[in-house]
């Protein structure tokens, strides 16, 4: 990719920030509506267009975080993005830099926030719980972890997590009530349709991580480490689809960390990837699950 190719693309996705923030607050205020009108088929309208903006707005706020974004106030938009996907952005910003230093480690407190599990039995409710909550359950496991780390609890501020939860009242609850006064959608409404897709996008998002780094121990230096990240390639319909979904955040994940410094997602064959590279189909996923549901890790030694 050319310089000038590449900071027109930079200045593109800063502009689809704005857009896609934009539609997300439409699609929260209509989603109650929906959900009344359609009940259980507003899954379909959750799906497209809440969870492939959700998704969106989850890489984007990442992105801020790398400060990889021209033309706006990346600091600014990493905390407006967090709590528009109710996410508390202290937690990612504690956490993200062992993502990165420590990847395919249990030391990966992002990842791991219990670290090794030694008890099988343990290991599986943990698997379980995270594959079918997604980031709900490891973010509340990371919290609870933060607050009792030797180092990282003097870090954690509970004055930020009041502004949090003091934005999340703003902006949910009142777009929330403004879909109750003006399209008459009552509280129970609001409130489970928002957790559906909130839900759904953890989930999404979550497996989207999983297929990257799930049951994945790796013994050797960072650039060996960084190289077995997999990456979802795109050889079928259902890994089509999610990549789709999920703006091919998984495509050539491992792009992004052996190049951190460089803004490499979301444009596919912009860069040459390894020869190494590790390439997965949906098919090898569903194993990586059946040995996470049984308590199987085995550690890769890339030597």
């Amino acid at each position: 990719m050319t310089a000038i190719n590449n900071i027109s693309i930079r200045n593109k996705q800063s502009v689809n920030l704005v857009i896609t923030l934009f539609f997300w607050l439409l699609y929260l205020f209509f989603l109650p509506y929906i959900y009344a009108s359609f009940h259980i088929f507003a899954i379909f309208f959750m799906l497209f267009p809440g969870v492939y903006l959700l998704c969106s707005l989850a890489q984007l706020m990442h992105e801020c975080w790398h400060e990889y974004l021209d033309r706006i106030d990346n600091k600014l938009f990493y905390l407006i993005l967090s709590w528009v996907i109710f996410l508390e952005p202290q937690i990612f910003d504690i956490v993200h830099p062992y993502h990165h230093s420590q990847v395919n480690t249990y030391k990966d407190i992002e990842f791991h926030p219990l670290g090794e599990i030694k008890n099988k039995s343990l290991r599986i409710i943990y698997n379980f719980l995270e594959i079918c909550f997604g980031n709900i359950f490891v973010i509340l496991v990371t919290n609870f972890k933060i607050s009792r780390h030797p180092k990282l609890k003097h870090v954690y501020s509970y004055k930020k997590l009041i502004v949090s939860i003091l934005m999340w009242i703003i902006i949910w609850g009142g777009i929330g009530y403004t879909s109750h006064l003006i399209l008459g959608v009552s509280t129970s409404q609001i409130v489970i349709s928002y957790f559906l897709t909130c839900w759904m996008g953890s989930f999404i998002v979550h497996h989207c991580e999983l297929i990257e780094h799930g049951n994945l121990i790796v013994e050797g230096d960072l650039k060996e480490r960084n190289l077995q990240t997999r990456n979802l390639k795109p050889c079928g319909i259902i890994e089509r689809f999610f990549l789709f979904i999920t703006h091919n955040h998984c495509l050539e994940h491992s792009l992004h960390h052996s190049m951190s410094n460089l803004y490499t997602r979301p444009f596919p064959k912009a860069y040459v990837l390894p020869e190494k590279t590790v390439y997965i189909s949906f098919g090898e996923y569903l194993v990586i699950l059946k040995d996470m549901l049984t308590g199987k890790c085995v550690v890769v030694n890339p030597k």
